[in-house]
């Protein structure tokens, strides 16, 4: 069978792609990202990625569009598109004829940061800066939120909403004029939902799922470079709180016990690579399916970082669960004939660290251990109980389509497996 997937030297679009934020657009997707000055890859299908070379910005137009918070940050401006940057984590929502993106400025480790608002006509470019949405001073206070990482997004009753913040102060959420996207009161700083006191969690994404009317937030633990796992929490309003699977708040001051873990840093040993530290998500829904793109680094190569699409279902328990593969055109398994076999199964715990959660072999019985009915399954793996979707999916180790599950248990960490033989 032909590779889906060249080797990740091969797919020179998705290097480079970092906190990556999704978009649909006339029939297409775009994501968009950190560095150079907000650099776009295109794709039709998920699958098939683009570098058409599109930016929000180029070297003139962000030192003239963003001067106020490039001088408030005291920052200097990349050269090219190629190059790191100060500017950081955007975001993008369409708010009548208009694009509005919402970006942050800052350097590593510094919370003299700004989150500000630029529009646009046209998708792919042509921003004028609008305002600032918030911004944090020099020298940190680890009360109050670092002014990087929005995410906006609407309530079930149209208000607008932009959660954002890092390590020292945690996740705020506040306000936004719905009709505008600034902010009501720009020196307002929000809602404190997660994390704090220097807690590592930053990067939050949230999502409202009509079916079980939850917001849910995603949050990535841990350091960027090494140790980055996406855990979730849910609330049934926009502002919290956001409770885990435990029913544990995600304030608590015990923060690597919280939420509900998607994806860590793993290696199945029937694959070459090595996931590390998968992050700073953000989720499309299209139609009736859920996808959730972030970036990963692999095996030893931790400054080079790629674009992840991976199908996300959500459980029996109203719990999101990310599927073990990459996407590609997933297909769904809805027969309970052929599902016994050979597995290579990963149990992700409630640890952030840089090390990596290895898969073991385990036969699987349809009688002893695994209830399923349609795709969702009930997997019984060291005296507990897992929730979950099973799914064909192509395999990269295998380079074919076989049999791959993902479940949560009703304490927040979740099993990948992925069907290696009969």
């Amino acid at each position: 069978m032909k590779k889906i997937f060249p080797d990740y030297s091969e797919k020179i679009a998705e290097f480079g792609v970092h906190d990556p934020s999704i978009i649909k657009s006339a029939g297409k997707y775009y994501t968009i990202s950190t560095h150079g000055f907000f650099q776009f890859r295109e794709s039709s299908d998920l699958v098939n990625w683009v570098d058409t070379g599109d930016s929000c910005f180029d070297y003139q137009s962000i030192r003239c569009e963003l001067k106020d918070g490039i001088d408030y940050c005291k920052v200097d401006v990349p050269k090219s598109r190629q190059d790191g940057s100060p500017f950081w984590a955007p975001d993008l929502i369409k708010i009548g004829r208009n694009y509005y993106l919402y970006y942050s400025i800052s350097s590593f480790g510094s919370t003299q940061s700004y989150i500000g608002l630029a529009k646009s006509v046209n998708l792919l470019g042509g921003y004028k800066n609008i305002g600032c949405i918030v911004k944090s001073t020099f020298g940190g206070d680890i009360v109050r939120p670092n002014a990087i990482d929005p995410c906006v997004k609407r309530d079930k009753t149209g208000r607008l909403w932009m959660s954002y913040g890092s390590f020292f102060g945690g996740i705020y959420i506040k306000e936004l004029n719905r009709t505008t996207g600034l902010a009501i009161d720009e020196k307002a700083v929000g809602t404190h939902i997660a994390g704090g006191m220097m807690a590592p969690m930053e990067g939050s994404y949230i999502f409202y799922n009509k079916k079980t009317d939850y917001y849910y937030l995603f949050v990535s633990f841990g350091g960027l470079n090494e140790s980055y796992n996406v855990r979730v929490a849910r609330a049934k309003n926009i502002t919290g709180p956001y409770l885990d699977p435990r029913g544990k708040i995600m304030t608590d001051k015990d923060w690597d016990s919280l939420g509900g873990m998607l994806i860590a840093n793993y290696h199945f040993a029937h694959q070459n690579d090595t996931y590390t530290a998968p992050g700073h998500n953000s989720i499309l829904q299209d139609g009736e399916k859920f996808f959730i793109i972030h970036h990963t680094r692999l095996n030893k190569r931790s400054d080079k970082h790629y674009l992840n699409v991976r199908r996300m279902y959500f459980n029996e328990l109203g719990w999101p669960i990310v599927m073990p593969n990459r996407y590609a055109l997933d297909r769904p398994y809805v027969s309970n004939k052929n599902i016994d076999g050979t597995y290579n199964i990963i149990h992700f715990r409630h640890i952030t660290s840089s090390e990596t959660f290895e898969s073991e072999k385990t036969k699987i019985s349809l009688e002893k251990n695994l209830i399923k009915h349609n795709q969702n399954i009930q997997f019984t793996f060291e005296n507990k109980t897992y929730f979950g979707v099973i799914s064909q999916v192509y395999d990269e180790g295998i380079n074919n389509y076989t049999l791959a599950f993902s479940a949560m248990a009703k304490d927040g960490e979740t099993v990948f497996a992925i069907r290696i033989g009969e």
